[in-house]
């Protein structure tokens, strides 16, 4: 009897994956309260901890696209995310601030970088081509539920167990559930079960073909793209550190930096799922510049009004265009270059939205101390989303023909 097609049971194992592994890597502010009280240490430096952790992260997302080039995702997502859940068990033992910037800053951003977004999204496109945005879309959706599940879960156990309980708890769910899943039920390519992408044999040969990462990175689509990308990176990450405190700023209270970004989550879902219901419909590239026009409509709104009614409107408007981008930006990377290298070109990719994203939580914190006000920093955001909109504008929608080299898959 013929084996069903397994490509929905390893997008159901990514967006597992990608629920714990970003749950896990966002909940470090919710210890900064508890760390601060157990030790004295300063939230300034506490902070410094999450920027090691990004740059790590971005740093380390080309070594892990390399390695699952060479040995394929299943054995580097699954170590990545065993990686993650044993260095928050060895959070639970720290007492030194030293402690808290090795297990958090380094070697859990070295297993999101290899457990990411970036990974299961090469996972997902070896498995589907004609449905890669739909299916990349749908995968990627475990980012948003991560946050709206791991998020209240980590305060929860904080609140009533304590935090080092809390570390032992979020540590054991990876291996003990995420692990397993990914050993058990992933398969690095459909031909290896004797299948092919979407499970149509017209797909298997081109799937055999990719650009190297040489080629990629002389290809003006590449750097358009990536481009594009970092104008993303810079203010995902501005909204994700500095909402909160922009919330207390206006009369808000401490806790509605966490609902704004629970709604937007929530938003960004929503929103994931449509972008891949339409992407075939209307095209990777005009979704995408749609979404950054969106994201800069929502910070000139932060700019021009703000108050705390208006911030819910902008965590709806802004989680619409947040996540999202990331599968169409992969898509495109994907369809363009293919699956074989692609985990090193979309490390490169990563790599620099991530140091746009650690430029973007420095450049907003600074701007708000010398001036006073995050104003400033929403019309520097504004200014680079209109920027990475209009170089997304001039990405061609036609083929480019790159010199291809047939790979035997992992």
């Amino acid at each position: 009897m013929q084996q069903s097609f397994l490509g929905n049971r390893v997008v159901l194992v990514a967006f597992i994956t990608l629920m714990g592994a970003f749950g896990l890597n966002l909940t470090a502010g919710q210890f900064f309260e508890p760390l601060h009280t157990a030790f004295g240490w300063d939230l300034t430096i506490l902070s410094l901890a999450v920027s090691l952790n990004m740059i790590t992260w971005g740093v380390f997302q080309p070594i892990a696209g390399r390695l699952i080039d060479r040995f394929g995702p299943k054995s580097v997502i699954s170590s990545s995310v065993a990686l993650m859940g044993i260095a928050f068990l060895l959070s639970a033992t720290i007492t030194q601030v030293w402690q808290f910037f090795v297990y958090y800053g380094v070697l859990t951003a070295i297993g999101f970088a290899g457990c990411g977004s970036m990974a299961n999204s090469v996972l997902v496109s070896r498995w589907y081509m004609k449905k890669r945005a739909k299916m990349l879309s749908r995968s990627s959706m475990g980012m948003n539920i991560g946050q709206l599940v791991l998020l209240p879960l980590t305060g929860f156990l904080i609140a009533n167990t304590g935090f080092r309980t809390a570390f032992v708890v979020l540590g054991l769910i990876i291996l003990v559930v995420v692990v397993p899943l990914v050993l058990s039920l992933v398969k690095n390519n459909p031909q290896d079960v004797g299948q092919f992408p979407d499970g149509d044999e017209t797909s298997s040969v081109s799937s055999t073909k990719s650009a190297l990462l040489s080629e990629a990175l002389r290809s003006s689509h590449f750097w358009i793209a990536s481009l594009g990308f970092a104008s993303c990176g810079f203010t995902l990450y501005f909204v994700t550190m500095h909402l909160p405190k922009f919330a207390v700023d206006l009369g808000g209270s401490t806790s509605l930096g966490g609902q704004l970004l629970g709604i937007a989550a929530l938003a960004s879902a929503i929103s994931m799922w449509l972008t891949g219901q339409l992407s075939n419909k209307f095209g990777k590239k005009n979704l995408l510049v749609a979404l950054y026009v969106i994201r800069l409509a929502a910070f000139i709104w932060l700019a021009i009004a703000p108050g705390i009614w208006q911030l819910y409107l902008f965590a709806i408007v802004y989680g619409t265009a947040s996540m999202p981008i990331i599968p169409l930006v992969t898509g495109i990377i994907g369809d363009r270059f293919g699956k074989n290298a692609m985990g090193s070109i979309l490390g490169f990719s990563w790599l620099l939205h991530q140091v746009f994203a650690a430029l973007g939580v420095f450049l907003g914190g600074y701007l708000r101390s010398i001036s006073g006000s995050y104003n400033n920093a929403f019309w520097m955001g504004a200014a680079i989303l209109a920027l990475g909109t209009v170089i997304t504008l001039f990405m061609k929608r036609e083929e480019v023909t790159l010199q291809t080299k047939t790979v035997q898959a992992q």
